[in-house]
């Protein structure tokens, strides 16, 4: 089965900022220039919803910086906004660092080192010479760790490093901690160059790791020449704080003295997305359209379009069937009822459990008569399924529902929970032969 999730490889990165497909090349732009300008320490937060792309816009940003080059075409980005990403390129190195694949370390501090560490082979067209830096490695580790017996910690080679488990125990005082890693930024940065540090994926650590490491970044990143770019859902994130320290604890509050800047990722046009991303409603199609405005209607972020649209290709017999020959009833279930089953069922499984349960009359009715679906569209409904009159267009629809209910066995009826039960969600059905059944 085609999978849609959007994989942030270096084909997709590229062709999603030439295509624009996002909408998000501006603020790829904006959060450049903020950047380029930058001479002091910064925290910045890139916020937004499970789901809104903000791993893949991060790294949209972090590729678009080291491939500058590429974008010849002035359309995609004009000549002052690539000079400001060249500048970029040039005094900064970008780190990503997922802090969610390894909240299973015990010290944060020590997480991070590690990562930048391993970032060294693309950074080593950057540091002058590489027996200079080994040497200046093996002096930051004699200042910063030391083992039980007195020897020093082996980094000769820094590909077997696998673990700070072991070091935890032999780490010196705070003071000596935050001294031996601004003198690594130092060497490594030399001196005109300054570190980005993406910290991704926070939201989604177990709460101890998330607390922890915004307390290293608050009392050890501290040094003029780093950015430290925070990607995560700071709602989720500030509920997470709230939990480690308790109900009464203002998590926002914390959040919001944290971070000097916030950019905030929102879903400009999801149309645009479904158009030219998952090639669905890009044409006039009634069942498409239909299933955009519920999608719309729910406030669908990108996965959760992705999601959708792998549900209906997967009940695209079912939906777009031409056989049926009773189209007034089959549009009235494909291009309605089958889009809200499905959207619910991503959304909200409670309220997906009441509509499959014969208790849906009161969602039907808000999403048809919602701002999003409107008179044209309830008047292009009516012209389709041919309605006697638009008094008649609520009673039809609502009619229609609860024949769905009806187990008795009929040519004319939509197979509407054979359909959705492909998806493997329990139907509860209504009838004396569910219940004798249960």
């Amino acid at each position: 089965m085609l999978k849609f999730e959007l994989e942030p490889n270096d084909e997709n990165l590229k062709e999603t900022i030439r295509k624009n497909i996002l909408r998000r090349n501006s603020k790829l732009v904006m959060l450049s220039k903020l950047l380029v300008n930058a001479k002091e320490n910064l925290t910045i937060s890139v916020d937004g919803l499970w789901g809104s792309g903000k791993t893949f816009f991060i790294k949209q940003f972090k590729y678009l910086v080291d491939h500058i080059e590429d974008y010849i075409d002035n359309s995609i980005i004009n000549d002052d906004d690539k000079q400001s990403l060249k500048n970029l390129h040039e005094t900064n190195i970008i780190v990503y660092y997922n802090a969610w694949e390894n909240d299973m370390h015990t010290n944060p501090l020590e997480s991070l080192i590690y990562n930048i560490l391993n970032e060294y082979p693309k950074m080593k067209n950057q540091i002058a010479d590489f027996k200079d830096f080994k040497k200046m490695l093996k002096s930051f580790c004699r200042d910063f760790l030391y083992s039980a017996s007195g020897k020093l910690f082996d980094i000769n080679n820094l590909d077997q490093i696998n673990s700070f488990d072991d070091l935890e125990k032999n780490i010196k005082t705070i003071e000596k901690k935050k001294t031996a890693f601004n003198k690594l930024v130092d060497e490594i940065l030399e001196d005109k160059l300054r570190l980005i540090l993406i910290i991704d994926e926070l939201d989604r650590c177990k709460p101890t790791f998330a607390v922890e490491m915004l307390e290293t970044i608050k009392h050890f990143y501290t040094n003029d020449k780093i950015t430290i770019i925070v990607s995560t859902n700071n709602s989720e994130l500030s509920n997470t704080i709230k939990n480690y320290y308790g109900s009464d604890f203002d998590g926002y509050g914390y959040l919001n003295k944290f971070y000097d800047f916030i950019i905030s990722l929102e879903i400009k046009d999801i149309k645009i997305y479904l158009q030219n991303q998952l090639n669905f409603c890009n044409r006039p199609f009634i069942y498409h359209d239909l299933s955009y405005l519920v999608m719309n209607y729910f406030d669908f972020s990108l996965r959760e379009c992705n999601r959708f649209v792998i549900f209906y290709n997967m009940l695209k017999e079912y939906i777009e069937s031409e056989k049926h020959f009773n189209k007034d009833l089959y549009y009235i279930n494909a291009c309605i009822f089958v889009p809200i089953a499905l959207a619910l069922k991503i959304k909200d499984v409670n309220k997906y459990n009441l509509f499959i349960s014969k208790k849906g009359e009161k969602i039907i009715t808000d999403f048809l008569y919602s701002e999003i679906i409107g008179t044209d569209y309830q008047r292009w409904l009516g012209e389709i399924i041919k309605f006697e009159n638009t008094n008649d267009f609520k009673k039809r629809i609502l009619d229609t529902y609860y024949e769905i209910f009806n187990t008795e066995y009929s040519y004319e009826r939509f197979p509407f929970f054979e359909a959705i039960s492909l998806l493997g969600t329990q139907i509860l059905i209504d009838s004396k032969e569910n219940n004798a059944n249960n």
